[in-house]
């Protein structure tokens, strides 16, 4: 938990330390908090940490077991259509299915507990809904694991809706 809390504090409150931190106001907001469903379930918080380039935090429940995402992601503006931005970025995951809701798609019945971690490229699309702080995002996040199922998960999509302050 220690640990957690210390990851928390240094995405969200080490960024505001940084004496050119104000040049990244210009956006009008620094965080956004969400909620994601899709072919999983779950929340996201996103940190701004420049003017275009943000920290985002994902926990998700799918195959009745969680899975923790951290990413780095790059915002791109569509000038042609007010409000809609395209994003791409990376970043790695942890995901835990205890025993005995256990079903990871790679055993046929959960026996014991499963781990996977690996690392995930994400590319989305989000618009904010014009002189507001809604957004809606729509995403696919790829992963790919390099323990238990050491292969690709290609086909986690999501809408996110997300406040931001």
């Amino acid at each position: 938990m220690k640990k957690v809390s210390l990851s928390l504090f240094l995405l969200f409150c080490v960024p505001c330390l940084n004496p050119t931190f104000a040049q990244y106001q210009l956006r009008g907001y620094n965080t956004m908090v969400g909620f994601r469903a899709g072919t999983s379930v779950g929340g996201s918080v996103k940190r701004f940490i420049t003017d275009h380039d943000a920290i985002e935090a994902m926990a998700f429940n799918r195959w009745k077991g969680w899975n923790y995402t951290l990413l780095y992601i790059h915002h791109m503006d569509i000038r042609e259509f007010r409000g809609l931005e395209w994003y791409l970025g990376g970043g790695g995951h942890y995901g835990i299915w205890r025993e005995p809701k256990a079903e990871p798609p790679w055993v046929y019945k959960g026996t014991s507990d499963y781990k996977a971690y690996g690392i995930d490229f994400i590319a989305g699309l989000e618009y904010n809904f014009y002189n507001t702080n809604v957004y809606l995002s729509l995403d696919w996040k790829p992963a790919y694991n390099f323990v238990d199922f050491t292969k690709l998960w290609w086909d986690e999509a999501a809408f996110t809706l997300k406040y931001s302050f």
